[in-house]
């Protein structure tokens, strides 16, 4: 087995994408950041592609700057996928376990195969057409009458239950995502639901398992995944972002959607209580009108709300996870959005719990640029490779054509083989 693999994660965001390419050291189970980047997001609209000459041009100007920095050129990514369509849903499987008479005593010894079993028992759900099973998370266990097990391997019993999370997607939505990545010239080695990437970075195994909830704030979306006893709960998406907010000052001060990006970033505050109503900003005049003075906090009177909007729909996100118990850590922001002073002074309020602002812990190399919220998906995509190298290893002959450097024809096609 060589010890090295270089691994890419590509997220696609409303405002950005950014790629993160890293070199995997097996052995020393260890990752490296060897080159990022970024590139404003066009042709998207909240994870979906309306413009696919845009999105591919954009993608290949945040490959062609993290390819650059790390001196490789990439042949595969794992890359990020969220939206309106994603829906995730709570199911079961049962099987019978016993291969012998039902009145033994003695069960069977549970195995792999049994796992594997229940765990496609648990898949067979009925889906339209249009719609494919994107994860399958598994929440927990039940042998018999024993419940709450998160490893049944090797235990007897006649009757094994899996209780799993079924994330499904829109195959034409992730269809087109496919089709601009392979125009840029990189194969998709698996998509992986957003929420899910970002947790693989800024989510250690006792937040998983105690109780936690991860809000991914967003260019276009917010991203939800709840964790409790190291199994998924739940996992949502609100169509509502940081680009609202942009939007929303633009409208608000009478401005260009540049500068009230930069107004939100440099000077935004997401409570209007806090924010220093004696300190002014200068915004510059549009086609000819006025300049203006603005206070921080009229500005952030203009934020607040729809900031408030968001956390209050990602309370309702939560409440679909019908667990009724605390959640030992709270709740975790990350994204980009999560980097506006103040937010979480207006997130304790509103949820009445611990919150704190994750992001990527990593050292050496070009690493320190990424421990940014800004980076918790792209990142989160190279930690999910790397833990699922081994099961996808198996799976990518069947799942996509073999990797062709980019000065070679691409043949095939990915969909055919895959649905």
């Amino acid at each position: 087995m060589e010890n090295k693999q270089i691994l890419c994660g590509i997220d696609i965001g409303t405002t950005k994408i950014a790629v993160v390419i890293a070199e995997w050291l097996k052995l020393e189970e260890s990752i490296n950041i060897l080159g990022v980047g970024e590139a404003p997001s066009k042709g998207l609209k909240k994870g979906i592609v309306v413009n696919m000459n845009q999105t591919v041009d954009s993608l290949t100007k945040a490959l062609s700057e993290a390819e650059k920095q790390a001196d490789i050129e990439v042949e595969g990514a794992f890359v990020g996928i969220t939206g309106d369509h994603i829906k995730g849903i709570n199911y079961s499987g049962v099987i019978t376990v016993s291969k012998g008479s039902n009145r033994q005593p003695i069960g069977q010894e549970i195995t792999q195969d049994d796992i594997q079993r229940v765990l496609d028992h648990a898949q067979s759900i009925n889906l339209s057409p249009d719609r494919r099973i994107l994860h399958v998370l598994s929440r927990d266990f039940k042998v018999d009458d024993r419940s709450g097990i998160k490893n049944p391997l090797g235990l007897a019993g006649h009757r094994l239950e899996a209780k799993v999370h079924l994330v499904t997607s829109a195959i034409n939505v992730e269809k087109d995502l496919h089709t601009c990545i392979e125009k840029a010239g990189v194969d998709v080695i698996d998509f992986v639901l957003e929420p899910l990437a970002s947790a693989h970075s800024v989510l250690d195994d006792n937040e998983r398992k105690l109780g936690v909830i991860l809000v991914d704030i967003g260019g276009g979306t917010t991203d939800v995944i709840v964790y409790h006893e190291d199994g998924v709960l739940h996992a949502g998406t609100v169509p509502l972002g940081g680009t609202n907010i942009t939007y929303d000052i633009a409208y608000g001060v009478q401005t260009t959607l540049e500068q009230a990006e930069q107004l939100k970033c440099e000077y935004g505050s997401a409570k209007s209580a806090l924010a220093d109503p004696e300190e002014n900003i200068n915004i510059n005049g549009t086609n000819g009108r006025d300049a203006k003075t603005l206070s921080r906090k009229n500005l952030a009177s203009i934020i607040e709300p729809r900031m408030d909007e968001i956390l209050r729909l990602v309370k309702n996100e939560i409440r679909k996870s019908d667990f009724p118990g605390e959640y030992t850590f709270g709740i975790v922001l990350t994204g980009g959005g999560s980097r506006l002073d103040h937010v979480i002074d207006l997130a304790q309020e509103i949820f009445q719990q611990p919150i704190k602002v994750g992001a990527p812990k990593l050292t050496g190399g070009v690493s320190e640029k990424v421990n940014n919220p800004r980076y918790s998906t792209s990142v989160g995509l190279i930690n999910y490779g790397r833990q699922n190298w081994a099961e996808l290893e198996w799976d990518i002959p069947l799942n996509i054509n073999s990797i062709f450097k980019r000065s070679l024809s691409k043949v095939g096609d990915f969909f055919k083989n895959w649905y």
